[in-house]
């Protein structure tokens, strides 16, 4: 039986996007193969190689230029300096420069990230995540990636389709790399796989769960463990990003296209239908205490609550086809709704490089490698061989001996190795299916796709009207969808401060642009 495993979201189908994509909102796109196929090289610094000019490379390592690099994770980093030690081996050989990655917790990367682009050079490669890119290449925090990436196009077309690619354009010019990763996603709930099993209910990874049944799988689970916790939020305090409705890459929901995005209607997420119903499903869930009461001050992610015991499940709004159900499986997956591609699939999660960045074309190099380089993508996933991990004999990593998830000093590519460049250069883990490049890749193909596939909005426009509404988002969204606020009355209020906000001019700037894509398709 094959199960599926986490993915913080979001992502795409093999749709290819065209030319005619609009100049400023809904992902502008570009000619993604313009440019002579050719390495990207550091100039004009003085601690870097340049061997085009004949001048010699430092002789220590301590002496190469430190490329900064954010990213988030839920997982045990313990033993990072070790693990760059041996990717900056192979970094100062090949570019001249070396790694120093910066871990944050998922529940606070939205605003460390923030700090550090508007920071003088604290950061120079960066995991882009919980903000549209059009704000971030807006706001000039991020370089404009395009002269680097058309220097070797191809480096990166091996991985990724040019379409999803392209639509980290914004007017025309490319500011970040998707990940290598799926690009549809289910909706699902994980579940302790140990607690399942002493309670004999079998996981069907066939069949689509219904409400009411994981209701009573979780009333179940409460009753026999009264001492943990019955459903945990998706990420921190954020209890599901969210369901069917397409938010055309706004992550604070300003606006909202019902079914799929295939209604091409931009509506108030306070008017959604699935937002309001699933939000009183969990209010009655959390009044019977089911849903962790104190959730909203939570910090701690499911992908640790859920292995170690203290909770149940989590909804999740990312998942893809990647466990088999091996021995070492700690949760199982049961699918609510089948996976689909989100009009803003490939750039929910992607890298970007800071336009502060003191050394940009050496940032560009190294983030280059950490996606072609398949030596740093294994270290990058799970550590060193023999000390954090093992291959096993079908060729697929797995923690070395005498090592679990809780103890290692490096379990990245075992609990969340979709924070990384590029997941799929790199073994397999152990609970992945076999097969599972293919399997991801099927699973995309047959993904129902958004109405508005390639459309990311683009705030500019409505800088002001945006963020209040933003701040507004905050307060409520979340605390609505726990469950640990009344529903109907808490839904008044947020609909209120929203039009307050000025909703209604952000609505009409995203339905325009809509409606543009839409035409121009």
């Amino acid at each position: 039986m094959k199960i599926r495993m986490k993915k913080v979201i979001a992502l795409i189908s093999t749709m290819t996007l065209t030319a005619s994509l609009l100049l400023s909102g809904c992902g502008s796109s570009g000619n993604g193969n313009a440019g002579e196929t050719g390495s990207s090289t550091a100039k004009d610094n003085s601690n870097t190689q340049a061997a085009e000019s004949g001048e010699s490379s430092p002789t220590n390592i301590e002496d190469l230029p430190v490329i900064k690099m954010a990213a988030m994770t839920g997982a045990n980093y313990d033993d990072t300096d070790a693990v760059e030690a041996e990717i900056n081996k192979i970094l100062a050989e090949k570019v001249g420069a070396v790694l120093d990655i910066t871990w944050s917790g998922m529940g606070t990367y939205k605003q460390q990230v923030n700090l550090m682009l508007t920071g003088d050079g604290e950061v120079d490669i960066v995991l882009l995540s919980g903000v549209p890119l059009a704000t971030y290449a807006g706001n000039g925090m991020l370089l404009d990636l395009t002269d680097h990436y058309e220097q070797d196009p191809d480096a990166f077309l091996e991985w990724l389709d040019v379409s999803y690619i392209d639509s980290c354009r914004v007017n025309g010019r490319l500011y970040a790399i998707p990940e290598v990763i799926n690009f549809s996603n289910e909706i699902l709930v994980h579940a302790n796989k140990a607690m399942m099993d002493d309670m004999g209910i079998e996981a069907d990874d066939s069949k689509i769960w219904t409400m009411d049944e994981i209701h009573d799988l979780v009333k179940q689970a409460v009753d026999t463990y009264p001492d943990i916790y019955g459903i945990v939020p998706q990420t921190g305090s954020q209890f599901l990003a969210q369901i069917n409705y397409d938010n055309l890459g706004d992550t604070s929901f300003v606006g909202v296209i019902e079914d799929h995005g295939t209604t091409g209607k931009v509506i108030s997420v306070t008017e959604c239908e699935e937002y309001i119903e699933f939000s009183k499903t969990m209010r009655e869930w959390y009044q019977e205490g089911l849903i962790m009461q104190d959730c909203m001050s939570n910090t701690e992610a499911w992908s640790s609550m859920i292995p170690s015991g203290k909770a149940f499940c989590a909804f999740d709004a990312g998942a893809y086809p990647d466990n088999s159900s091996t021995e070492d499986t700690t949760y199982y997956n049961l699918t609510i709704y089948p996976n689909w591609s989100a009009a803003n699939c490939a750039v929910r999660l992607d890298y970007g490089i800071a336009a502060n960045s003191k050394n940009p074309d050496l940032a560009f190099a190294v983030l280059k490698e950490l996606y072609t380089d398949t030596d740093i993508c294994n270290l990058l996933m799970y550590g060193i061989e023999g000390t954090h991990y093992q291959v096993t004999a079908d060729g697929k990593a797995a923690p070395a001996e005498g090592l679990t998830l809780e103890n290692s000093g490096y379990s990245c590519g075992f609990i969340n190795g979709w924070v990384l460049p590029n997941m799929l250069n790199a073994y397999p883990s152990y609970t992945s299916a076999d097969g599972f490049s293919d399997l991801l890749r099927s699973y995309d193909a047959n993904a129902i796709k958004s109405g508005a596939l390639g459309c990311v909005f683009d705030s500019t426009n409505v800088t002001n009207e945006y963020t209040a509404c933003v701040n507004v988002f905050e307060k409520y969204y979340f605390a609505i969808m726990s469950g640990s606020m009344d529903t109907e009355s808490t839904l008044e209020t947020f609909k209120a401060e929203l039009k307050a906000a000025g909703e209604d001019v952000v609505i009409a700037e995203k339905q325009a642009q809509l409606d543009a894509f839409l035409t121009g398709k």
